[in-house]
């Protein structure tokens, strides 16, 4: 080996690994420079995609964000158009924007701008201020009455502005910003709540129409009776309930027209003239008001088309208004009354009436026997002022025409005895107070033998021409 070559120091090559590793480790403190430089960049700016309001504010710090914002709050004018005319209000400051509230919010992506708290106050005020002619109230549809049933009438539409409906629509349209505002009154007239397409409406109408169509009998004691459409559209309110009161109205002239207690009598006397007599409203049957208009009321809620009432009744059904068979006659000017059970004369007996002044005197007409009493007393005052009292072992007070008590009635008065059959007994001072006084044997038998209700038809015209004047209702008859 040569010495020359013993003396000389061997060099490796750089490899390939080292020749890359530079640049990296170069590009790293790189990158880690821009990212700390971009942390504290964006400390106090805001990201590039940043808005607040839809306003970008890419990269801007507080101060600059700020004068860019204030372009939102820019003078912007409402214009509200009445007819030819318009009004205009500027719009109040929008947003209330400062450079704390924005650097307190750097580091989002999206800001909402505080409102102006006086934006919306100022605002309406300025709204409420406007004055609008009154205008002309809009209709809702109704439910209106025609021949023979019900129809709706359509709505109508007014010209009053609705203020409150305008307000908020300005208000919302100015909040997000919209950037025109020009309003016109005519798309804010109030409108009607009901209109001819409602549902709840079209409902009403069609329950009315099928009451106003529906068929309704009425049975009343054996007779057919019906109840009139143009009575059912009567009694019908708009809304389909019912007017009960004139339910009422139309039961109780129903019932004058058909009830027995309603319709005069007809009774021929023992000399065989007949005449026909106001009824005192108790005798025959009558309709049982109250129960009737619950019956017709149920029918006409009914979802029935046709119903058939069955009208209660009040009184002895069997009760004709021809009376011949169980009643007392008085005939006053031949001073005897008489008594028939079944038809057949039971008591004749003559009497003594009223003394001889219309005041005092017996009244002629249709009575009824109100009710019975033993044993009692009656008492009063005469006619010059001095109270009286009688006592009697018979009494039956007597309810008269129109339902009056008269205090008149059949009583016995054996202290007459002597003066029955003295046919001017009541022109004297044994004439009564308007009873009927009665020798206590024929009392007797009228009394054990009568019931109350049962019919008294006393006539007569010995009072015509007596002093002074009726207190009473009378009632001659009328010949038949």
């Amino acid at each position: 080996m040569d010495n020359s070559e013993k003396g000389t120091t061997s060099r490796k090559k750089p490899t390939k690994k080292k020749k890359l590793l530079m640049p990296l480790m170069g590009a790293l403190l790189l990158l880690s420079i821009v990212a700390v430089g971009a942390y504290l960049f964006f400390q106090s700016h805001f990201f590039v995609t940043a808005k607040a309001n839809d306003v970008s504010i890419s990269m801007l710090n507080a101060k600059a964000a700020k004068e860019k914002l204030e372009k939102l709050n820019k003078t912007e004018v409402v214009v509200i158009k009445v007819g030819d005319k318009e009004e205009q209000i500027e719009l109040p400051k929008k947003y209330d924007i400062t450079e704390k509230y924005l650097e307190e919010n750097i580091g989002k992506q999206t800001i909402d701008l505080p409102l102006n708290k006086e934006f919306q106050t100022d605002l309406t005020n300025k709204l409420n201020a406007l004055a609008f002619e009154e205008g002309i109230p809009s209709q809702d549809a109704r439910i209106e009455r025609v021949d023979g049933g019900f129809q709706i009438a359509p709505e109508q539409y007014g010209t009053v502005v609705d203020k409150e409906a305008l307000i908020k629509q300005v208000i919302a349209d100015t909040g997000k910003g919209k950037g025109s505002y020009t309003y016109d009154v005519k798309d804010f007239y109030q409108k009607p709540a009901l209109t001819k397409n409602d549902q709840g409406l079209n409902g009403q109408l069609a329950t009315l129409n099928k009451k106003v169509n529906k068929a309704i009998t009425l049975d009343v004691n054996g007779e057919k009776v019906e109840f009139p459409k143009a009575e059912i559209q009567g009694v019908l309110k708009d809304d389909g309930t019912i007017d009960e009161a004139k339910v009422d109205a139309w039961v109780a002239q129903m019932s004058q027209q058909y009830g027995a207690s309603s319709k005069p009598v007809i009774f021929k006397n023992i000399h065989g003239v007949t005449k026909k007599y106001k009824n005192n409203g108790s005798y025959g049957w009558g309709v049982d008001s109250a129960k009737t208009k619950a019956a017709l009321v149920q029918a006409l809620n009914s979802e029935n088309d046709t119903e058939a009432v069955a009208v209660p009744i009040t009184g002895d059904p069997a009760q004709s208004s021809t009376i011949s068979k169980d009643y007392v006659e008085v005939d006053m000017d031949n001073q005897m009354m008489y008594f028939f059970k079944n038809g057949e004369k039971v008591v004749e007996t003559a009497i003594i009436t009223g003394r001889y002044a219309k005041n005092t005197a017996t009244i002629p007409g249709f009575h009824t026997i109100l009710y019975k009493a033993t044993d009692t007393s009656l008492s009063g005052t005469m006619p010059d002022g001095s109270p009286y009292s009688v006592p009697v072992k018979f009494w039956m007070p007597l309810l008269s025409y129109g339902g009056v008590v008269t205090q008149i009635g059949i009583h016995d008065s054996d202290y007459k005895l002597e003066q029955f059959g003295n046919k001017e007994a009541y022109k004297t001072n044994f004439g009564s107070l308007g009873c009927i006084n009665t020798p206590g044997e024929a009392m007797s038998k009228i009394f054990s033998g009568s019931y109350d209700g049962m019919p008294v038809i006393i006539y007569g015209n010995i009072y015509d021409n007596a002093p002074g004047e009726f207190d009473k209702p009378i009632d001659y008859g009328e010949p038949v």
